[in-house]
């Protein structure tokens, strides 16, 4: 009797046990992706829909509770020119998602013919057989640098790298959307010292010299000497910019 007691009682706590994790579930299901998506290009518009059906897909039914977010991140980190700004669970039903796409900027020549293109912050996002912007236009081509790219996402590394994206950087405080004044960025040297060679789309060049040390102030008053060019000087000539011996950051005039 005291056997068929306790088998009793261990059927009605499996039952007991089943009911509640059906209602859990039933309670703690997801019924809703909410994603906002921050885009800047018709291509972005375009993943950006694509990215909603299959989250919608893959994750509405699945538990709440049980669900890995690490699941959504990877999802949307198949798609290089998005990045997540948030992820997180709303219970009992909603995940809530904000995605940014990335804004591109540079593009560097491989020796492959193929170019990698990457965003304002020097982060890889893919490679490209053509130097086209998806926001329209191109982006600023980099010569001269050994860039060193890891997994989409990632921050690019490579010699005088990080000095060009900070240069661009500063620019871009004045610029607005500097690709429409830069055109492209070259890492040469002379006999004594390197030095960036700035095209930009007008004509002038700006020459930077020992670009790694002082970046940002030199960028500064390249950028100054620059914006106070008249329209007829833009389009010719060049004009250099360099630590004196006093450690002093001197501007040259422009000259032809």
């Amino acid at each position: 009797m005291k056997k068929k007691v306790l088998t009793i009682t261990a059927v009605a706590l499996v039952l007991f046990v089943a009911v509640v994790a059906a209602a859990l579930n039933a309670v703690f299901t997801v019924t809703k992706v909410d994603t906002i998506f921050y885009t800047c290009s018709s291509q972005g518009e375009k993943e950006a829909l694509e990215l909603q059906e299959r989250l919608d897909e893959e994750f509405i039914g699945a538990s709440t509770t049980f669900l890995k977010l690490d699941e959504i991140d990877a999802m949307i980190a198949e798609y290089p020119c998005f990045e997540v700004v948030s992820l997180q669970k709303e219970f009992p039903r909603t995940l809530s998602v904000v995605v940014s796409e990335r804004k591109e900027r540079f593009a560097v020549l491989r020796e492959s013919g193929m170019y990698a293109v990457l965003d304002e912050e020097g982060r890889y996002l893919y490679e490209s057989d053509e130097n086209v912007n998806r926001r329209g236009g191109e982006n600023i081509l980099l010569s001269g640098f050994e860039v060193v790219t890891g997994t989409a996402g990632e921050v690019a590394t490579g010699k005088y790298f990080s000095a060009a994206v900070t240069l661009c950087a500063v620019f871009s405080k004045t610029l607005d959307d500097v690709r429409a004044n830069i055109l492209s960025v070259t890492l040469e040297s002379d006999y004594f010292e390197n030095y960036f060679r700035i095209r930009m789309q007008e004509g002038v060049n700006i020459l930077i010299y020992t670009p790694e040390e002082r970046t940002e102030e030199k960028a500064q008053a390249a950028l100054d000497r620059y914006c106070s060019l008249s329209v007829t000087q833009k389009l010719y000539g060049f004009f250099d910019v360099m630590e004196d011996r006093s450690g002093e950051i001197s501007v040259s005039d422009h000259r032809a």
